[in-house]
C-alpha cells in the first residue's frame, strides 16, 4: 500500500474535477492526484500550496514528504456506501480489524466499538487524532471508539504508517490516524440509506445531515451536523449453516487411534455437559444418563469420542451437536445504535488572529448476550430434587454422590447493555506572525462516560449453594442454611432443580443470576501551542522549523458492583479504574531542503524531530510515580529525476502505559508451581495478577524506506509505490506467567525476585505475575500501491487502484504469527501473508459503477500448532492438529451511483456479491475468524444523497 506524508488530494481536485477517482487517495508521494502531472501544473495555484498534514508540524509542499501516508477520501465512503469511517479504514490492508462489532460476540465493554489497529500491533499503539488534535479516550485502555467521530463531516483521513511519536507524542508506535473535517462546508448535504442481508437479517439504517454557511463578509463560518445509525445485528451461530460446522475437538492422549491431539471437526457435541443435565462418570451404572425435562433419564448420545478419555470436553456429533451450549445464544454481530452531533464556528479577525470553537456530543449503545453458563455440581443422594429412578440406581449400587454437568441454556446468557457518551469542546487560536511564520494554540476539554449493565449473570458459588437442595420439615431449602454451621448461611439462597431443562424456578434464577454493572468516567484536558516558519534559505528552499509544547491530563474514575469486583460472575465482570496521568512535553522539528531542480537531484532534503515528555501517574491510596521519555525521528527524500522519488525514515517511538495497566485491579488467585529451589516440588501458592504502577513506556525503533514512481508520457496516469517498514518494540507491556517468574528468579534474574515471596524456611508462598515491560514485538512488511486512470472518451473514464501489504513478520513474545488467519480460542489472531484490496471505477458522468475486491490468501490456522502440512508433524505431539490451514477468500462488491441532477443522487451497493461463506477456522467467535472473514454473506445497501 502506498503512503505519503503530505497530501495533494484536495489540491488535485481543485486542478481538475476528478473526485471520483479518489477511492483511496494515497497520492503516490503526493503525485497521485487524479489528473496527469501536466494537468496539475496547469491548474490552480493551490495545487502547489504548502499545507500541514499528518506526520509533520511543518507547512510545506507534499512533494518533499519522507513519511508514508495513506489518504482515504470521502469519495471512497460514498462509493462503498460506508457510513462509518472506521469501516472504510478497516478495509485497507494495513489495518487489522480486531475490535469491531463483528469480533465482539460475548465480550462486554464498549459493545459495537470500532477501534483501529494498525499493523496488528494493537489498538493502544495506534494514535487517533481529529483535525490534528487528540480525541478524548473512550475506553479504559486509552483507545478511541471511532463510532464517536462525526463521519458525515470527515473530508479525508490521513494514515501515517510509520512511527510518529516525535511529532505527536505517545501511542504513535504503529502510526497515526488523523480524521480531517470539512471545515469550509457551505450549503446543505445529507443522506439516508438502509441495508439488509440476503438472509433477511443485519438490518441497518443511517441518516446524516450537515449544513454550513459563511457570514460577516466571509470572515466567519458556522457549520452543524448530525448523524444517526442503527444496526440490528445478527442472530447466533445457528443462523448460518457454516458456523457450527467446526470446533476444536481434543484427542487424549495425542496419537490415540493414529490421530493428532486436536481435531478440527463438527458439528461438535459435548462430553461433560448437556442442556438438561448429564451425569459425568467414566464407568458404572450412572454413566451417560441424561435428564429429560420431566426429570426422567435417557442414555446420552455422546457421538464419536476421540482418544481414551471417556468424558472429553467436545465430541464429534452427538445429541448436543444440534445446539451446542458453547455456541448457543451468542450473537455473531451485536445490535448497535449511535448518534453524533458536531458544531463549529470560526471568525477571522485578521491575518494575525483566527478563533474557532468546536462542540460535539456522541453516544453509542450496544447489546451483547454472554455465553451460556456451564456448571458441574456434586449431587448427593439426599438431594431434594433427585428423580426417583436415579435414586433407586444409587441405592442399588451403594453410590452416595455423582457429578452432574449442566449447560444452563434454559436461563440463556447474560444480557449486557453498554452506553458510551462523549462530550468534547475545543477553543482554537491561530494566525500569521509574518509571511513565513505562523502560530496556533488550543484548549480542549473532553469527557467520556461509559456504563455497562448486565442482567441474568450467573454466579458459580451461588449455583453450588442452590444445587445442594435438601428437605427439612417437608420444605426444600439450601443445604448451607440447614447444616450445623451458621457461618455459611445465605438467607437469599433459593434451591435449584438442575434435573432437566426448564425446571429452574424464578426464585432460583434470580438468586443464581443477579445483575451487575461497571462505570468509567474519563476526563481529558489539553493545552497546546505551536509555531512554525522559515529561518533561512538553502539551495533547495527555506530551512524551516516547528516547535511547540503540550500539557495533557487524563483522569478516570470508575465504580463496579461487589460481585464484578470479586470476579464472581460467569461473564463480563467489569472493574473500577481510578487514576490519573499528567503529561508535559515539548518538541522541535526541522526541515532542510538541500538541493532542488539540479542535475541528478530534482529534490534532496532531510528532516528531523525530537520530543521530550514527562509523565506523572497517580491513584488514590498509591504513591505518585513519574517517568521521562525522549523520542526522535530522522528522514530524507531524494528524487534524482522527477519520475522517481526515494524516501527513508528512522525513528524512536514510545507507548506510555494506560490507566488500566497502571491502576486497574490486582486480583488474587491460586496456581500450581513447580519450585526449582525445592527439588521440583509442586505447590499451590497465591498468585497475584493485574496492574503495575511501576510500568515504563514501551520503546520502538522504526525504519521505513520506499520508492515512488510517477512516469510521464503515455504512462503519465500510472503511479506505483513500494514502502518497507520494520518496527522493533522492546519492553512491551505483558505478563510472563507465574511459573516463568519463579524459574527466571531461580536462574539469577534478581529483578524478578521482587515478585516472588518465600517464608523463613524458603518455602514458596506467593508469586506476583503482574504486568511488566517484559515482551518484545517485531513487525516487518512491505506496502504496495498501483493506480491508473484512463479517459475512454464517450465511454467515460476508468480508474484502477490496487493496494497490498506483504506481512513479513509479526512476532509477539517470541511467537511468529505471520501468515496466521485462524483465531484459536484462548490465543490471539495473527496477520495474513498478504492482504490485497482493489477498486475499479467506471464513470459515465450521470452514472458511475464501481467494483471492489479483497483477497486473503490461504493461511495457517495457528502457528504454534503442527499439522500434516507442516515440517516435523507427528500425531503424537501435544500440539498436533489434523489440519493447520485456512482456505483463501476473495470478496467482490458492486456499487452504482445515479445522478438525477446536480443536487440529488441515488446509490446502491451489493457486498459479497458472490455470497461466499467464510472459510472454516474454529474460534471463540464460532466457525471462522471474523476479524478477517465476512460472516454476513451477500448484503444489499440502497440510499439517496442531496447537496444544496
Amino acid at each position: 500500500m502506498h503512503r505519503t506524508l503530505v497530501n495533494r488530494f484536495k489540491y488535485g481536485l481543485m486542478g481538475g474535477g476528478a473526485a471520483l477517482c479518489a477511492l483511496v487517495v494515497p497520492a503516490m508521494g503526493q503525485e497521485a492526484a487524479s489528473q496527469p502531472a501536466q494537468q496539475q501544473a496547469e491548474g490552480d495555484d493551490s495545487a502547489t500550496a504548502d499545507i500541514v498534514v499528518t506526520g509533520s508540524r511543518i507547512a510545506r509542499s507534499g512533494f518533499n514528504a519522507p513519511t508514508p501516508v495513506t489518504v482515504v477520501g470521502e469519495e471512497r465512503l460514498a462509493q462503498r456506501a460506508i457510513t462509518n469511517v472506521g469501516d472504510a479504514l478497516n478495509e485497507l490492508p494495513s489495518f487489522r480489524p480486531l475490535v469491531t462489532p463483528a469480533t465482539q460476540q460475548a465480550a462486554g465493554g464498549n459493545i459495537g466499538a470500532r477501534v483501529l489497529d494498525l499493523r496488528g500491533l494493537g489498538a493502544t499503539r495506534t494514535l487517533v487524532l481529529l483535525d490534528g488534535k487528540r480525541f478524548v479516550p473512550s475506553t479504559t485502555q486509552g483507545t478511541i471508539d471511532v463510532n464517536l467521530i462525526p463521519s458525515s463531516l470527515v473530508s479525508r483521513t490521513e494514515v501515517v504508517t510509520g512511527g510518529a511519536s516525535a511529532a505527536y507524542g505517545s501511542d504513535a508506535v504503529a502510526g497515526v490516524v488523523n480524521f480531517i473535517l470539512d471545515r469550509d462546508l457551505t450549503g446543505l448535504k445529507g443522506s439516508v440509506q438502509a441495508g439488509i442481508s440476503s438472509r433477511g437479517d443485519y438490518g441497518q439504517q443511517n441518516a446524516q445531515l450537515a449544513w454550513g454557511t459563511k457570514f460577516a463578509d466571509d470572515r466567519g463560518h458556522f457549520m452543524i451536523a448530525g448523524e444517526y445509525d442503527k444496526s440490528d445485528g445478527m442472530g447466533d451461530c445457528y443462523t448460518r449453516s457454516w458456523c457450527p460446522r467446526e470446533q476444536l475437538i481434543g484427542n487424549t492422549p495425542a496419537g490415540a487411534g493414529g490421530l493428532p491431539a486436536s481435531i478440527r471437526g463438527g458439528p461438535a457435541g459435548t462430553g461433560t455437559i448437556s442442556s438438561g443435565g448429564l451425569i459425568v462418570a467414566n464407568s458404572g451404572p450412572l454413566r451417560g444418563l441424561a435428564f429429560n425435562p420431566d426429570g426422567t433419564t435417557h442414555n446420552y448420545d455422546f457421538g464419536t469420542i476421540y482418544g481414551t478419555n471417556p468424558s472429553p470436553l467436545f465430541t464429534q456429533g452427538g445429541e448436543e451437536s444440534v445446539r451446542n451450549g458453547f455456541l448457543d445464544g451468542i450473537l455473531l454481530i451485536p445490535p448497535v445504535k449511535r448518534f453524533v452531533t458536531y458544531s463549529q464556528a470560526s471568525y477571522e479577525f485578521s491575518d494575525a488572529l483566527k478563533v474557532s470553537a468546536d462542540l460535539s456530543y456522541a453516544r453509542s449503545k450496544g447489546m451483547v448476550i454472554g455465553s451460556v453458563a456451564r456448571t458441574t455440581q456434586t449431587i448427593q443422594r439426599n438431594n431434594a430434587y433427585l428423580p426417583d429412578g436415579v435414586a433407586a440406581i444409587m441405592d442399588a449400587n451403594a453410590i452416595t454422590s455423582f457429578s452432574l454437568g449442566r449447560a444452563l441454556m434454559d436461563l440463556g446468557g447474560s444480557v449486557n447493555h453498554s452506553d458510551n457518551q462523549t462530550y468534547r469542546a475545543v477553543l482554537s487560536l491561530e494566525g500569521k506572525i509574518s509571511d513565513n511564520w505562523r502560530w496556533d494554540a488550543y484548549y480542549q476539554y473532553g469527557r467520556n462516560e461509559f456504563r455497562q449493565d448486565y442482567t441474568g449473570n450467573v454466579v458459580a458459588s451461588r449455583v453450588t449453594n442452590a444445587a445442594n437442595a435438601v428437605t427439612v420439615n417437608g420444605q426444600v431449602v439450601c443445604g448451607i442454611n440447614a447444616d450445623a454451621s451458621t457461618a455459611n448461611d445465605d438467607p437469599n439462597c433459593a434451591p435449584i432443580n438442575l434435573f432437566g431443562s426448564g425446571n429452574i424456578s424464578p426464585e432460583a434464577a434470580a438468586y443464581i443470576a443477579p445483575s451487575g454493572y461497571q462505570t468509567t468516567d474519563t476526563t481529558e484536558h489539553v493545552i497546546a501551542a505551536n509555531i512554525n516558519g522559515a529561518l533561512f534559505a538553502l539551495p533547495g528552499g527555506d530551512f524551516s522549523i516547528a516547535a511547540g509544547g503540550e500539557y495533557r491530563s487524563d483522569k478516570a474514575v470508575g465504580t463496579a458492583d461487589a460481585l464484578s469486583t470479586a470476579n464472581a460472575f460467569w461473564s463480563f465482570n467489569g472493574k473500577a479504574v481510578n487514576g490519573s496521568i499528567r503529561v508535559a512535553e515539548a518538541y522541535l522539528e526541522a526541515l532542510a531542503p538541500v538541493l532542488k531542480d539540479v542535475p541528478f537531484a530534482q529534490t534532496l532534503e532531510f528532516n528531523g524531530a525530537v520530543r521530550r515528555t514527562h509523565y506523572r501517574r497517580s491513584s488514590p491510596g498509591l504513591d505518585t510515580t513519574s517517568v521521562n521519555a525522549t523520542t526522535w525521528k530522522l528522514g530524507g527524500v531524494y528524487a534524482p529525476i522527477e519520475e522517481v522519488r526515494f524516501r527513508v525514515t528512522r525513528s524512536r517511538d514510545i507507548r506510555a502505559p494506560n490507566l488500566t495497566e497502571l491502576f486497574g485491579p490486582v486480583t488474587l488467585g491460586r496456581t500450581t508451581i513447580v519450585d526449582p529451589l525445592n527439588n521440583g516440588a509442586q505447590i499451590q501458592v497465591n498468585s497475584y495478577s493485574g496492574a503495575n504502577q511501576q510500568l515504563s513506556p514501551e520503546k520502538a525503533d522504526t525504519w521505513t524506506a520506499g520508492v515512488v514512481l510517477a512516469p510521464k508520457g503515455f504512462l503519465r496516469n500510472f503511479r506505483f509505490s513500494v514502502d518497507y517498514y520494520d518496527i522493533d518494540l522492546k519492553g512491551a507491556i505483558s505478563t510472563l506467567g507465574a511459573q516463568v517468574v519463579v524459574d527466571r528468579c531461580a536462574a539469577g534474574q534478581t529483578a524478578l525476585c521482587n515478585y516472588v515471596q518465600r517464608d523463613a524456611s524458603g518455602a514458596l508462598t506467593s508469586v506476583s505475575d503482574v504486568l511488566q515491560n517484559v515482551s518484545q514485538v517485531r513487525n516487518r512488511g512491505i506496502d504496495f500501491e498501483a493506480s491508473y486512470r484512463t479517459d475512454a472518451g464517450k465511454l467515460g473514464s476508468l480508474d484502477f487502484r490496487l493496494l497490498a501489504t506483504r506481512y513479513l513478520k509479526l512476532e509477539i513474545g517470541g511467537i511468529d504469527r505471520t501468515g496466521q488467519t485462524g483465531y484459536r480460542p484462548g490465543t490471539t489472531t495473527g496477520v495474513p501473508d498478504w492482504i490485497v484490496d482493489g477498486t475499479v471505477l467506471w464513470d459515465l458522468g450521470s452514472v458511475a459503477l464501481n467494483l471492489h475486491g479483497k483477497y486473503i490468501p490461504k493461511g495457517v490456522f495457528d502457528t504454534t500448532l503442527v499439522g500434516p502440512q507442516d515440517d516435523g508433524y507427528s500425531p503424537g505431539l501435544p500440539n498436533s492438529v489434523n489440519n493447520n490451514r485456512v482456505a483463501s477468500r476473495f470478496y467482490l462488491d458492486l456499487g452504482a451511483t445515479v445522478k438525477v441532477n446536480d443536487q440529488f443522487e441515488l446509490f446502491g451497493v451489493v457486498n459479497n456479491l458472490l455470497d461466499k461463506d467464510p472459510p472454516l477456522a474454529a474460534s471463540a467467535q464460532g466457525g471462522t475468524n471474523q476479524v478477517y472473514f465476512d460472516p454476513i454473506g451477500r448484503y444489499f445497501k440502497v440510499g439517496a444523497r442531496i447537496r444544496m
